[in-house]
């Protein structure tokens, strides 16, 4: 599973080419998605099979990771940080990753340049949906030979997390694994300033 991680002929690293092939550029920031809606999303998640909600303070977010799945080394590059949890098969992975943007960026615009920018730097990969949901989260899903993932994109200010779920295609489906996968991305709430967001749930 070591093609699971930021490498440029690899799925997770959408969002990290996307923020590194926009120095120059001058993209305004959207409204960011409420943190509050997120935690009150989080609070309506099934729970069973997943851990309790957590700081991860490696990638500042919250998150409920499948309780059998393996965390795996922190990933680090220059602008970003990928924590990682594999299944018990190994064919799925759900991850976080915080990154360091140098300008302020909507997720919309960081998703648009990591379309161009996968679509470069991998001769096998391709962008196969995007859509924003009723939170505002900017959702991708993107396939190459080898892989597939879902995930959606956060920002604020100069700071994105790019939160996916995604399976080895070379291997058999597992859909007990894909669904836990798919729900632990939905207890993923941004957390920039440390604190732990899952301590109150506010009314939005």
């Amino acid at each position: 599973m070591d093609g699971m991680s930021f490498n440029p002929k690899s799925w997770p690293c959408l969002g990290l080419l996307a923020v590194l092939a926009i120095a120059g550029s001058g993209c305004q920031s959207a409204q960011p998605v409420s943190v509050q809606r997120l935690i009150s999303h989080q609070a309506m998640v099934d729970f069973s099979g997943l851990r309790q909600a957590e700081h991860v303070p490696a990638v500042k977010a919250e998150a409920a990771p499948p309780a059998s799945w393996s965390p795996q080394a922190l990933k680090r590059g220059p602008m970003y940080t990928d924590m990682q949890w594999r299944s018990p098969s190994g064919a799925m992975a759900v991850g976080v990753a915080h990154v360091k943007m140098p300008l302020p960026l909507s997720a919309r615009a960081v998703l648009w340049f990591a379309k161009g920018q996968y679509a470069k730097q991998s001769d096998d990969g391709r962008v196969v949906g995007q859509w924003v949901d009723d939170l505002g989260r900017s959702w991708f899903e993107a396939e190459n030979n080898k892989y597939r993932v879902r995930g959606f994109i956060l920002t604020k200010g100069f700071e994105a997390w790019i939160v996916y779920n995604g399976f080895k295609t070379t291997m058999p489906t597992d859909i007990a694994e894909m669904s836990l996968g798919a729900r632990a991305m939905e207890t993923v709430v941004p957390a920039p300033n440390g604190r732990r967001a899952v301590a109150v749930v506010p009314n939005d």
